[in-house]
């Protein structure tokens, strides 16, 4: 799979466009610049609108090529960011580091899932925000964007579920209308949740 997304990043920069995610950027308006977390942030969209709004900025992706392409992308917009190689499943313990993470489409098999998920809570302080928006299992055959295999996106279910020790600011699964570069276009269903850790 890591060989897939470096072909993809190589063949073609910017693949989800330079703008961040739309969703991200309304909810993070909402809340007072501190640290942040973007998991598998790809070509660092979503990171650099969090700098250049003040936050201070840590992100990551597993394919070499999109972390190269995110550090170029990065010193063109001038904004600082610790933007390096890693995969949500092997990284680190970063216990309560973090006042927010961002997580977007980073789809994994549900298996893996789990201890995706408890990455995510362990990074977060107490009081801290996740905001998320990944592709509903209705996704499955619309062609516009996210996996081929229903096993790897999500239902409101598995998301209330796995964020249990969230109180929910926001759940909602929803048809919204995508322009993000080529591989994310046209009317898609989507999950998006707005939790914060208790």
């Amino acid at each position: 799979m890591k060989e897939h997304w470096d072909q993809r990043y190589a063949e073609s920069k910017y693949i989800y466009g330079t703008a961040a995610n739309l969703f991200f950027e309304e909810q993070l308006a909402r809340f007072k610049p501190a640290s942040i977390l973007l998991p598998g942030d790809g070509e660092g969209r979503n990171a650099a609108h969090a700098a250049r709004q003040g936050w201070k900025v840590d992100a990551f992706d597993y394919s070499d090529q999109a972390v190269e392409n995110a550090q170029e992308f990065l010193k063109s917009q001038n904004v600082e960011v610790d933007f390096y190689l890693s995969s949500i499943l092997d990284h680190e313990t970063v216990q309560e580091k973090y006042d927010a993470i961002g997580f977007f489409y980073l789809h994994l098999h549900s298996k893996d899932r789990p201890l995706a998920h408890q990455f995510l809570s362990d990074s977060l302080k107490s009081g801290g925000v996740l905001i998320l928006e990944v592709f509903s299992k209705l996704q499955l055959g619309r062609g516009t964007g996210g996996p081929r295999n229903e096993d790897m996106l999500y239902s409101l279910a598995e998301i209330r579920n796995d964020f249990r020790e969230f109180d929910s600011l926001m759940l909602e699964e929803l048809e919204a209308e995508l322009s993000e570069g080529e591989l994310h276009k046209g009317k898609a269903m989507l999950i998006r949740f707005v939790g914060v850790k208790k």
